[in-house]
This record gives C-alpha cells, sequence and structure tokens, in this order.
C-alpha cells in the first residue's frame, strides 16, 4: 500500500522512485510531530494558501510544500508560482531546521532564499516553538510511570540524536572543503 502513495507522488522527471519516497517520508514525519503538538495545527494555518519550493543541491532534488488545514504536503510537483525558493545542501538544510542555529539566513550559511523570505522565517518559528507532548501517546499505550519514563528517554535521546547530527555535519562539511581544496 505505501508504495501507491509514493507512486502517486511520483514525478516523471526522476527515474527513480527516490524523490517520492523522500517526499512521502518528509510529510509523514513532519504531520505526526506537528500533531504531537497542540499550538502547531493552528501556527500552520497561518501559512494556508502559500507554496514553498526546497531545491537539495547535489541531490538534484525539487520539493513543494503547501500548507492547507492545518497540515503540511510535500510533493514533487505544484500549480503555480512558490512565494518562496530555498536552496541548499542537505547539510545546509539540515542545519536550518536545528532551533538553535539562528544564521542560517546570512550570507555565510550556503542557504539560500529567493521571494518571501518571511515564510522561511515562520517555517522556523513553528518548529522552534514545537513542544510535542510524548508522553500523552505513551502514557495511554503503556501507563503512566512507564510513558513519563519512556518520554523522558526519547527527550534524552533526542538531544544525543541532534549533538550527533551538528558533528556530523561539521565532519561532513570540513570532507566537503578538504575535497574542494
Amino acid at each position: 500500500m505505501p508504495y501507491t502513495v509514493v507512486t502517486m507522488a511520483s514525478s516523471s522527471d526522476y527515474i527513480t522512485p527516490l524523490p517520492g519516497i523522500l517526499a512521502f517520508a518528509l510529510e509523514t514525519a513532519i504531520n505526526r510531530l506537528l500533531q504531537l503538538d497542540q499550538e502547531s495545527p493552528d501556527r500552520v494555518k497561518k501559512l494556508e494558501g502559500r507554496l514553498l519550493r526546497v531545491d537539495l543541491e547535489g541531490l538534484a532534488i525539487t520539493l513543494f510544500f503547501t500548507f492547507k488545514h492545518g497540515v503540511v504536503r510535500v510533493r514533487l510537483q505544484a500549480d503555480g508560482e512558490p512565494d518562496t525558493v530555498i536552496s541548499g545542501t542537505p547539510v545546509a538544510l539540515f542545519k536550518m531546521a536545528e532551533p538553535e542555529e539562528t544564521d542560517w539566513g546570512l550570507p555565510d550559511s550556503k542557504v539560500h532564499i529567493n521571494g518571501d523570505a518571511s515564510l522561511a522565517r515562520d517555517l522556523e518559528r513553528i518548529f522552534r516553538k514545537l513542544e510535542p507532548d510524548w508522553e500523552g501517546p505513551l502514557a495511554g499505550m503503556f501507563g503512566d510511570v512507564a510513558g513519563h519514563q519512556i518520554a523522558q528517554g526519547l527527550r534524552q535521546g533526542a538531544e544525543t540524536a541532534r549533538e550527533t547530527a551538528r558533528s556530523a555535519s561539521k565532519v561532513i562539511s570540513g570532507i566537503i572543503k578538504d575535497r574542494r581544496s
């Protein structure tokens, strides 16, 4: 069944299903995360009618993000002109998603924004203000005590994953710089 969804999202411009799989996985992950925060759907509703294009440099993949009824849609094609175009390498774009990263919009950040930069800032604020309630769903599944303990472990694991991603980003950036030299 998931293959059917991915096939529907695929564009004839791509020779592999990987871009469609990426779009599907991103959309699913973003919306599941946003659902864990009570305020996020209202924040996303404020973006309704806007179109964001993200160009993944080095991968030759373009993703289009739309916002409707508090839900984010990620597709390989879109009707109309995007309000904002963000382009960069996956590493640079990943750094943009880090809540602590405040200089992603500066010229040296390797993230390029064309069009309405306020859309990029609005998205950044949505994810910066994100406070997912891990405990509620986990307590419903495992009970209050175990749900609390699992949620605490997930928070610690998420922080470790962020630290690992930051370190990996620095290492990859260093390798890319060395290869260009």
